[in-house]
């Protein structure tokens, strides 16, 4: 098993890792969640156009169905199998796991060039899911990368930073589109420009990975090597010592039984399923996948939701604002540590689904693309608040040794409340309703209201939590 992660003693590779992290996460991670682009570049490939009629014109709702089911089952079908991946960090740690992510993206990178050099249009496929498999791995490491980082604010704000470059990743297809229309590349040649630069961008990341983890293993080592010369050369005094520490922590556990009549744990010093199983995780973990599963259907459907309104007829000009505006999540960042140091991560939650709110509002009030843009402004920052308040939440009540298993279930929600919702309303919409997606987007606004409760329940068990702890530590100050 991996020595857990050891903060602060990693210096210059520490950095060196952050600004890795940073460019892989807008240039890779956060890329595969901006699939209208890409989903144009594919168009004019031709991809899945057999599926269309001689006489129809392109693209048709059987090749656009074939092209957001590429995205739709790649996202969903990672997003199941990422609890077993949180697991493996947990386990393995976070440089093996990583080496995983960077082989699988190179592997779907590869598969791109192949299908899309040779015109085998089912392999977008398989290099879809692997990408997807390589985006949804490596996102956990926003918060990985956070626990090199001491724990309260310095910590959110890497979270929050990552969450957000991940959000701006949806531009890059964006750029790489622009490039494919504006100069003589075809999507093969991009496609292997950007596995150069992912094999040197996320290899450097692996590297430092791997010098941390050994670095980590070999302080625990050391640690443990002076554990045992202390029990051989003075047994007696380790013993008493020994005694003493499990005094300390009966004291502590008799103070927890006996200081609350409600006999209220920490979630922290609760065996690892009870911290999983916890109202606390729960309720978060359900405002999460509702949200990310409302997020999915957007980013995938945005193209043919502009398309629907007319986009098509000043060449897809809103659907490049609306990525354009992808990266103005950064922007939300010091009101989101603000909320969170000033406020408490309820504050956090409530704002991020106002903001969830006020965006539905626009979808479904207007078809003016003009006003649409409004509500590409709300998505940005509602997307920024999403990922870095529930995240920032998760680090706050959960131990660093559940961490991975609770960011992948997190996911793993996500993932099945699309399943449930996204690929029936999108194919609804598209084939039944002639690509007017005002009900499936109607049925996400009202989907915010309830969770307003949500928030109201977490913010309930963040003010225990800190009752808790405000009492052991004042039974503490008497002991002493």
């Amino acid at each position: 098993m991996a020595a857990p992660i050891i903060v602060g003693p990693h210096g210059q590779k520490r950095r060196l890792l952050l600004i890795s992290t940073c460019l892989y996460m807008i240039f890779y991670t956060g890329a595969f969640y901006g699939y209208g682009p890409f989903q144009l570049m594919l168009e004019e490939a031709g991809a899945f156009s057999n599926r269309c009629a001689p006489d129809e014109p392109l693209p048709c709702p059987s090749q656009t169905s074939m092209l957001l089911n590429v995205q739709f089952s790649s996202m969903l079908t990672t997003m199941i199998f990422t609890p077993c991946v949180g697991a493996g960090i947990d386990k393995y740690g976070p440089a093996i796991m990583f080496d995983v992510a960077f082989v699988f993206g190179i592997f779907g990178l590869v598969l791109l060039i192949i299908s899309t050099s040779l015109h085998i249009d089912p392999l977008l496929f398989p290099a879809f899911l692997c990408i997807g498999f390589m985006s949804c791995l490596s996102g956990l490491y926003t918060v990985q990368t956070g626990l090199l980082f001491e724990e309260g604010r310095d910590r959110n704000r890497v979270i929050s930073v990552l969450n957000a470059l991940l959000d701006s990743g949806a531009v890059t297809y964006l750029l790489l589109w622009f490039v494919e229309t504006n100069t003589i590349l075809t999507l093969p040649t991009i496609s292997a420009v950007y596995l150069a630069i992912y094999i040197l961008v996320v290899g450097t990341s692996v590297i430092c990975w791997t010098k941390i983890g050994k670095k980590t293993q070999k302080l625990a080592t050391e640690e443990m090597d002076r554990a045992v010369h202390d029990v051989v050369v003075v047994r007696r005094e380790s013993i008493r010592r020994a005694s003493e520490i499990m005094e300390r922590r009966e004291s502590i556990i008799d103070n927890e039984e006996e200081s609350t009549t409600d006999q209220y744990i920490l979630i922290a010093n609760r065996p690892q399923m009870e911290q999983l199983m916890s109202s606390q995780y729960i309720t978060l973990c359900i405002f999460f996948s509702f949200h990310q599963a409302r997020n999915t259907f957007t980013l995938t459907t945005t193209r043919d939701f502009l398309a629907y309104l007319g986009d098509d007829e000043y060449g897809n000009k809103y659907l490049s604002i609306f990525t354009l505006l992808t990266p103005v999540s950064v922007l939300g960042l010091p009101f989101v540590d603000l909320i969170l140091h000033k406020w408490g991560y309820a504050a956090g939650l409530y704002t991020c689904n106002l903001l969830g709110i006020c965006q539905g509002i626009v979808q479904v009030s207007s078809t003016n693309l003009s006003v649409q843009i409004l509500g590409f402004v709300f998505y940005s920052f509602y997307r920024c608040f999403l990922f870095s308040v529930t995240f920032s939440a998760l680090a706050a009540f959960i131990r660093g040794d559940v961490i991975g298993k609770g960011c992948g279930i997190f996911i793993l929600f996500g993932g099945l409340a699309g399943l449930a919702f996204n690929i029936p309303l999108a194919n609804v919409a598209v084939n039944s309703l002639g690509g007017n997606f005002f009900i499936p987007n109607l049925v996400y606004l009202l989907g915010c209201l309830p969770c307003t409760f949500l928030c109201y329940q977490v913010g309930r068990g963040f003010a225990k939590e800190a009752k808790k702890k405000e009492e052991i530590a004042l039974y503490s100050d008497r002991k002493e």
